[in-house]
């Protein structure tokens, strides 16, 4: 009977929006008269999901595609000479491979987990190594969940710190079981391995594996490919209904409504009615002024596309500490790259991936003053895009601690 009763509670958890037959493909506009006609379809087709926007020639552009669209939309693209190809076949398909790895109950660090997994994960390790971690709530969301955020370092005050804000968008569900993976790296290397150690001795780690949980819980039980926060009703589609949250990357107090962003609510890139509306960014800024005295990195968390990217998003100039930002973040890259092989861009926001206004990676440059601020995209270019395997979670952290080490490196010498 207890079987059983899992058994309805995972397929009720799963009577979401399906996505049978739909399929995400790769374009590359070849002059600006196709980058013109993307634009014009992100803008006005709202049937269409943009998961990597038309910005530059240079760029591929990834968009998801209903199966009722698919004929119209490749016919359009062969009549205007755009390429193309099919980097997600059936994105149902990658779903039921990704969700297979979801346990019915219980914390798999090789697996997705759910929003109270989660929570129960971090409290198990702040009561298995009571010395070195603590749990505490930054905040609460929209629907009332808790935000919630574990401290790891050793004893000692006024530790320079380095700050991890993961899955501010709630789709992309490798950055938080990426970032689980390098609290458990970092509290079973302390006594064990002398880097870790050393550097625990000397730098705090601050981790928010969910910022957006509303987002989350609602991409496990309604719709896997949801981003944005869930407040609203905002406005209303006839293609959607009623339009429900903000962008919580465009909602920042950092040229708030620039480049990047929509004024419309049924967009993914929707910024908001005015900066901080959200109470999840408000939350997050409000602590993160709080303890801006002792944060000296700052790391937005996202996937995917494998880039380690520097302010700022909403112009192609660079910051005054840019020439440090840059040489780090080439450290950084080499490290990541030693350890299986996979090569991240980095450079400017703007430059590297598009623009993109309003974001916590140009508030925390500016705002908050904190010199090592990055935006990372994790795992992969593109061939599963945000329904990475479960298989390539262990691979994702060792990658990302690599990169992780070597900036706390970089903070323990210069603070």
């Amino acid at each position: 009977m207890k079987t059983l009763l899992l058994l309805c509670a995972v397929s009720v958890a799963f009577a979401a929006k399906r996505f049978d037959g739909e399929q995400v493909l790769r374009i590359h506009p070849e002059h600006e008269g196709h980058l013109k006609e993307l634009v014009r379809l992100e803008k006005s087709e709202q049937m269409l999901d943009f998961w990597k926007g038309p910005t530059h020639l240079s760029r591929p552009v990834d968009v998801r595609v209903p199966k009722d669209l698919l004929k119209e939309v490749k016919t359009l693209l062969q009549k205007t000479g755009m390429k193309y190809k099919v980097m997600v076949e059936d994105l149902q398909q990658s779903i039921n491979i990704e969700r297979s790895h979801i346990r019915a109950i219980g914390f798999n660090f090789d697996d997705y987990n759910t929003y109270n997994d989660i929570n129960a994960q971090l409290n198990d390790f702040a009561s298995s190594y009571p010395s070195l971690a603590s749990v505490f709530q930054i905040g609460t969301s929209h629907q009332g969940r808790a935000i919630n955020a574990i401290k790891v370092g050793s004893a000692g005050s006024n530790k320079p710190a380095v700050f991890l804000e993961g899955m501010i968008h709630a789709r992309e569900w490798v950055v938080g079981a990426t970032l689980l993976y390098n609290i458990k790296f970092l509290l079973e290397g302390y006594g064990s391995d002398s880097q870790i150690t050393s550097l625990m001795n000397s730098v705090d780690f601050y981790f928010i594996p969910v910022t957006n949980v509303d987002g989350y819980v609602h991409t496990h039980t309604n719709d896997r490919m949801w981003r944005k926060t869930r407040s609203g009703p905002h406005g209303y589609s006839w293609w959607t209904g009623d339009c429900y949250g903000v962008d919580p990357n465009r909602n920042w107090d950092e040229h708030f409504g620039g480049p990047g962003t929509s004024s419309d609510p049924c967009s993914d890139i929707f910024r908001g009615s005015r900066a901080f509306s959200e109470v999840e960014t408000q939350a997050v800024s409000d602590w993160v002024l709080a303890n801006s005295n002792n944060l000296k990195a700052y790391l937005g968390v996202h996937a995917y596309s494998q880039m380690w990217m520097t302010p700022y998003g909403w112009t192609s100039a660079t910051p005054p500490d840019y020439e440090e930002q840059y040489d780090l973040a080439g450290r950084i890259v080499s490290a990541i790259y030693s350890v299986n092989r996979k090569r991240f861009a980095y450079g400017t926001i703007t430059n590297v991936i598009y623009e993109a206004s309003g974001s916590s990676c140009d508030w925390a440059y500016t705002v908050a003053g904190i010199k090592y601020s990055y935006a990372i995209e994790l795992r992969d270019e593109g061939q599963y895009g945000f329904v990475l395997p479960a298989n390539q979670i262990r691979p994702s952290a060792d990658e990302f601690f690599a990169g992780l080490l070597v900036l706390a490196e970089q903070v323990a010498a210069e603070y």
